[in-house]
C-alpha cells in the first residue's frame, strides 16, 4: 500500500517548527562542513552514515538495497551504511529525532517542491542544497548529474521560489488505468482512450459478466483517485489544487466539478465498480483484478511490485493514461504522479558518503537493474519501463506533465471534506448535486468563506 509514502509525508505539515534549532543527521554527530561541489567525489572517506528506506524487512526491494549499500561499502573502505524503515508508521518518530537534531543522514518525505506543506524543512536550512552538485558532470555519463532526470520530475526536486533542489527521485509513482488485455481481447472490448470508450467497454464487460472496475470502498483516498483524474480533464490541476486544498475560490464557480462528480455518479449507476466494493480492502480488490473478475483498475504503478507474488503468471496486463474528455476544459495530457525523494541532511557528519549514496541510487546502473528486477518505474533517462509494466515509458512520453498526486490533499484539512463526500456518492448515498453541495459546505468550513 505505497499510498503511505505519500500520506505520512504530510505528517511534517504539523511542524511549526523550532528547526532553527535542530541538526539532522549524522547520528547526533557535529556537522561537517559541506563538501566543494566540484572535488565531492575525491571527498568520500569511510565511516557510518544512517540512510532511510521505503520498503519493508524481508522484501525483495530491501535486499536489492542493501545490495547496492553493499557495494558502497565495498568500494570505499571504513564506510558503514546503517538502513532505518523510513515508511509509515517510523514517520512520526523519525521526523521528532529532526527535530531534536538526530535525523537521518539521508531521508525521505522531507520534501516536494509542488506541495508548500513540506518546503520547511528546506526553508529552515535542515537540507542540503543539492543542486551545487547535481550541475556538475558525472564522470559515468559524462554529463551534469542533473541532465539524467527527466525534466518531467523537476517541479517535485525544486524549491519553486528559490530554484534550489533538495531531493532526487529514486522512483516514480503514476496513477494510471490498468486493463486486463486478456479479458478485453475476450470480450471484443477495445481500450478505453476517451471518457465514453470507458462508458463504452465498462457496459461491454457488465454483459459479459464481469464487473468492469475493481475499486476499494475501504480506503476512501483510492475512491478518490477517480474524482482526482476526471476533475484533473475536466477542471483542470491548478484550479482543482487552488479550490481544494488552498481555498482560493468555489467549488460552485467552475461547471467542471459538478460534470466530473455527474460522470461519476453515471460510473456508479451503471454498476460499473466491483460487486461488494464497499466492504472490499484494497488487497483483495487488486486481487480480484488479476483473477480475472474486474477489467480495470485505477492505482498507483506500484500495483505490479506489491502485488507480484498473487499475478498469474499468464496474466496480460494493459497500462493506459487516464482516459481524456471531450470538452473538458481541463488537462487532457497530464498525469498525477509522485516521486519518492531522497534529501540529505545538511548536518550529516559524512555528506560526502552521503551524496555517494544517492547518486549510486539514481545511477542508471541501479536504476535500470531495479526497474527489471524489483518492478519500480524510475525517473532517469534511458531507463526501460519494467518488464511487468508494459507501455509505461510510452504512457510517460505521452503526459505533457505530471501534476502531483491528491492536490496536496492529504496534507490539508480539506481531505476530511473531500474523499468522504466521494465514498457518500459511490456508496450511493447522495448524487452528483447533493455531493457538490456537501463539498461546497464542507470547503468553506475548512477554509472558510
Amino acid at each position: 500500500m505505497k499510498i503511505t509514502r505519500t500520506l505520512l509525508a504530510g505528517s511534517v505539515a504539523v511542524l511549526s517548527l523550532a528547526l532553527t534549532a535542530c541538526g539532522g543527521g549524522g547520528g547526533g554527530e557535529s556537522a561537517a562542513k559541506p563538501p566543494d561541489a566540484k572535488s565531492w567525489q575525491q571527498d568520500i572517506k569511510g565511516g557510518p552514515i544512517e540512510v532511510g528506506v521505503l520498503p519493508a524487512t524481508g522484501t525483495p526491494s530491501l535486499k536489492f538495497l542493501e545490495e547496492v549499500a553493499a557495494g558502497v561499502e565495498k568500494d570505499h573502505p571504513g564506510a558503514d551504511l546503517k538502513m532505518t524503515f523510513a515508511n509509515t508508521k517510523a514517520r512520526p518518530t523519525l521526523e521528532q529525532r529532526w527535530r531534536a537534531g538526530d535525523g537521518l543522514d539521508v531521508d525521505y518525505t522531507m520534501f516536494d517542491g509542488t506541495n508548500p506543506a513540506l518546503l520547511e524543512w528546506a526553508d529552515s536550512g535542515a537540507l542540503l542544497d543539492l543542486k551545487p552538485y547535481l550541475d556538475q558532470v558525472d564522470p559515468t555519463s559524462g554529463k551534469p548529474w542533473l541532465d539524467q532526470f527527466s525534466p518531467a520530475v523537476t517541479q517535485f526536486m525544486q524549491h519553486p521560489e528559490t530554484k534550489k533542489i533538495y531531493g532526487v527521485p529514486s522512483e516514480l509513482s503514476l496513477q494510471v488505468l490498468f486493463y486486463n488485455a486478456g479479458l478485453f481481447k475476450k470480450h471484443g472490448v477495445t481500450p478505453p482512450a476517451t471518457w465514453d470508450e470507458l462508458t463504452a467497454a465498462a457496459d461491454r464487460l457488465k454483459a459479459a459478466g464481469v464487473d468492469p472496475i475493481a475499486v476499494t470502498g475501504l480506503f476512501e483516498p483510492y475512491m478518490g483517485m477517480w474524482s482526482d483524474n476526471i476533475w484533473l480533464r475536466t477542471v483542470g490541476y491548478d484550479k482543482v489544487h487552488d479550490v481544494l486544498t488552498e481555498g482560493t475560490g468555489k467549488i460552485t464557480d467552475d461547471p467542471g466539478f459538478l460534470k466530473g462528480l455527474e460522470m461519476l455518479q453515471d460510473l456508479r449507476d451503471r454498476k460499473a465498480f466491483l460487486t461488494g466494493f464497499e466492504g472490499t480492502d484494497f488487497t483483495a480488490a487488486q486481487a480480484q483484478f488479476f483473477q480475472g473478475k474486474a477489467g480495470m483498475i485505477l492505482m498507483g504503478s506500484w500495483l505490479v511490485s506489491e502485488m507480484a507474488d498473487v499475478i498469474p503468471k499468464d496474466f496480460e496486463l494493459g497500462v493506459l493514461q487516464f482516459p481524456t474528455v471531450t470538452g473538458g476544459t481541463g488537462d487532457q495530457a497530464s498525469m498525477l504522479a509522485a516521486a519518492q525523494l531522497m534529501s540529505v541532511s545538511a548536518k550529516s557528519a559524512n555528506i560526502p558518503l552521503s551524496l555517494e549514496w544517492i547518486r549510486r541510487v539514481t545511477s542508471v546502473e541501479t536504476q535500470t537493474r531495479r526497474a527489471k528486477e524489483i518492478g519500480e518505474v524510475s525517473a532517469v533517462k534511458g531507463v526501460s519501463s519494467p518488464p511487468g509494466l508494459p507501455g509505461i515509458s510510452e504512457v510517460v512520453a505521452k503526459a505533457d506533465r505530471l501534476q502531483a498526486s491528491y492536490y496536496g490533499l492529504l496534507e490539508s484539512k480539506a481531505k476530511d471534506v473531500v474523499y468522504p463526500e466521494i465514498a457518500k456518492l459511490l456508496f450511493g448515498k447522495q448524487d452528483a448535486r447533493q455531493a457538490l453541495d456537501n463539498l461546497d459546505k464542507g470547503l468553506r468550513r475548512v477554509h472558510g468563506g
